[in-house]
């Protein structure tokens, strides 16, 4: 795999984590289930909870997608320092920052009041299928202001 490829691999698998937070916040959460694998699993570290498979994500986001039609949840996830590690031309790894605003709120009482923000880190598996590149393993972890080597091993590219 030369440079070029391995950028190009990057730029997909990063586009691929912001068109997920865009089509849960903004668009239609059912569309971020369209940037999965067949085979994904989403890991909720902080929960304990594991959801496997592409149906069990499309439930959680037909939830999801109901309440933001309703007024009654307003979300916005800002995705920040993105690395992508290339592992090989159809498989990549990454790390982000997200800070998510979140609020189950009933618009019809008026507009939100303020929301405090919630730290996480996603690690993300990458897979390249016949759709094109998509998440195969999505987990998140909630970030606390802490001795990150307390919580979470260095990533792979600091090694």
């Amino acid at each position: 795999m030369n440079d070029l490829e391995r950028l190009l691999i990057e730029r997909e698998c990063t586009r691929l984590l912001y068109e997920y937070g865009n089509f849960v916040d903004f668009v239609d959460p059912m569309k971020a289930a369209r940037l999965l694998a067949e085979d994904c699993s989403l890991v909720l570290k902080f929960r304990g909870q594991t959801l496997r498979g592409r149906s069990e994500f499309e439930r959680l986001y037909q939830g999801q997608k109901e309440a933001q039609a309703a007024g009654r949840l307003l979300q916005r996830h800002v995705i920040t320092n993105p690395i992508i590690d290339v592992k090989k031309s159809d498989h990549a790894t990454g790390q982000v920052r997200v800070t998510l605003y979140r609020a189950e709120w009933d618009l019809a009482q008026g507009p939100c009041p303020k929301v405090s923000p919630v730290l996480f880190i996603w690690n993300d598996e990458f897979v390249q299928t016949p759709e094109g590149w998509r998440i195969r393993k999505h987990e998140v972890s909630e970030f606390a202001f802490e001795s990150p080597e307390a919580r979470w091993p260095s990533p792979p590219w600091a090694h």
